[in-house]
């Protein structure tokens, strides 16, 4: 288990120098501020996509995980709802200012389920854990780029009704992705290598293209600002301690499979910082981006000592 915190930590640390990376890119005229804009609609629109897509399709029909990971969904579909409407209303008894309410409670009822919470899960419980992330992140994306993108949008003062058309926001290629994933594999149809192979190519930057566009969004913001801004730590505070930690309570006393790996995966996503797609949707429909990358960049940081503190009550 010693190694496997080691193993998070160099995954932490990993993902935090990508944000550097996009951060010192923007600082020293390498990139452009106006970029972020088309290298966040080549994530939302490709690479994630291809990214959900790939996690499961490739993966080989297991009739005993199948329950299991139906369980998973299930609790996602009910869990990520509730924190959402919970943080909305915590937003306005903490004084979150209208203009990124949206920003606050998005970014404590979702977590980075998928870049962060893969490694990490495959690092403390192996292939078995890895999958069971997969699965309650289909709950995941359906909930986050439904309820979530609305919550955002509702941060945009200058938002019209295109913005808030729900036919855009559930059929995007993220949903039509995971509804697709999720055929391919329950109905065991095989793809040939031909085609998952670059699929799987172009999944592989959706990771670093998250992170430096985090990067890139924080070179707007000041530096006093990141350790000032009393609702970004009470974000940092709801999303990795407060929610994790109710989590486990909750699982404690309701059990939802006699596997207890499905509890410890529930609880584990849930101590990920806040969701690495927030500046990117932030961006995308108007809202504060430069407070969810104040908030991003701080609970990366806290997260290393939290992350830890978590899997010693899991």
């Amino acid at each position: 288990m010693e190694l496997d915190f080691f193993t998070v930590a160099f995954n932490l640390i990993s993902l935090f120098a990508l944000i550097a990376v996009g951060y010192i890119a923007v600082k020293t005229g390498a990139l452009k501020p106006e970029a972020s804009p088309h290298f966040s609609a080549f994530l939302l629109k490709i690479t994630l996509p291809c990214t959900i897509f790939i996690s499961l399709v490739t993966r080989e029909y297991d009739p005993a995980f199948v329950r299991d990971g139906i369980i998973t969904i299930i609790a996602g579909l009910v869990a990520f709802p509730a924190m959402m409407y919970l943080s909305r209303g915590l937003a306005v008894l903490t004084g979150v200012p209208e203009g990124r309410r949206g920003v606050w409670a998005f970014i404590t009822a979702y977590s980075n389920s998928g870049f962060m919470g893969f490694p990490v899960a495959l690092a403390l419980f192996g292939t078995e854990g890895l999958a069971l992330s997969v699965m309650l992140n289909i709950s995941f994306n359906i909930t986050l780029y439904t309820l979530g993108a609305m919550e955002l949008i509702r941060d945009n003062p200058n938002h019209d009704s295109e913005s808030l058309n729900m036919k855009s926001i559930i059929f995007s290629n993220i949903n039509i992705a995971t509804v697709l994933s999720m055929i391919f594999y329950f109905g065991r149809i095989n793809l040939p290598s031909a085609v998952t192979t670059p699929i799987s190519y172009i999944s592989s930057v959706t990771t670093p293209i998250s992170m430096i566009i985090i990067g890139m969004a924080l070179a707007h913001s000041k530096a006093s600002d990141l350790f000032t801004d009393i609702h970004a730590w009470s974000a940092t505070a709801m999303r990795l301690i407060i929610y994790p930690v109710a989590m486990c309570l909750i699982l404690r006393v309701i059990p939802l499979s006699e596997n207890r790996l499905v509890a410890a995966i529930l609880v584990l996503i849930n101590a990920m910082p806040g969701a690495s797609v927030t500046a990117v949707l932030s961006e995308m429909y108007g809202a504060d981006v430069d407070f969810a990358a104040r908030t991003m960049f701080i609970q990366n940081i806290l997260c290393m000592i939290t992350i830890p503190a978590v899997c010693m009550m899991i």
